[in-house]
C-alpha cells in the first residue's frame, strides 16, 4: 500500500518563505492551522487528559493570527486612536505567543510529546513572535510611540 503523506509539512513550504510585509500574517496563519491540525489528533492529545488546555492552545494560536490580521487592517497613519488600537493588538498577539509557548510546555509533560515536535512547534511560535515584535518596532519608528 502506498504511504500517506503527513497532513502538515515539517518545514514551511517555499511559497510561505517570502520576506515581506505579509510574512507575519502568513506565518501566524500557518501556526494557527498547524496547531489546530495537531491538536485534533486524539491519540496524542487525549481530551480526557485536559480538554481545557487543548482548547486554550487552539484559541491562542487562532487569536495570534486574528489579532495580527486585525492590527494590519487598522491604518496607523490616520490618527493616534488608530495607532493605539493597532499597537495594542500587536502587543496582545505577542503576549498570546508567550501564552501558547507556556501552554505547550505544560502539554509536553501531560501528553509526553516528542522533543522533535516540541522543538518545531516552539520554533514556529518564536518565529511569529519575533516577526510581530519587529513589525511593532517598525511601526513605532514610522509613527512614533502611541
Amino acid at each position: 500500500a502506498p504511504r500517506r503523506k503527513a497532513a502538515m509539512p515539517l518545514s514551511v513550504a517555499e511559497p510561505l518563505r517570502h520576506k515581506g510585509r505579509l510574512e507575519v500574517h502568513v506565518k501566524a496563519q500557518f501556526l494557527a492551522t498547524y496547531t489546530a491540525e495537531i491538536l485534533k489528533n486524539e491519540k496524542i492529545f487525549d481530551p480526557n487528559v485536559d480538554k481545557m488546555l487543548i482548547d486554550r492552545m487552539r484559541k491562542c494560536a487562532i487569536d495570534i493570527y486574528v489579532k495580527s490580521w486585525q492590527a494590519n487592517k487598522i491604518r496607523a497613519e490616520t490618527n493616534s486612536i488608530n495607532r493605539e488600537m493597532r499597537y495594542r493588538l500587536q502587543e496582545e498577539a505577542i503576549l498570546l505567543c508567550d501564552e501558547l509557548h507556556a501552554c505547550i510546555g505544560i502539554a509536553k509533560k501531560l501528553y509526553h510529546l516528542r522533543h522533535k515536535r516540541m522543538k518545531y512547534w516552539s520554533g514556529l511560535i518564536l518565529e511569529v513572535r519575533k516577526l510581530l515584535q519587529a513589525w511593532k518596532e517598525s511601526d513605532v519608528s514610522r509613527y512614533g510611540q502611541p
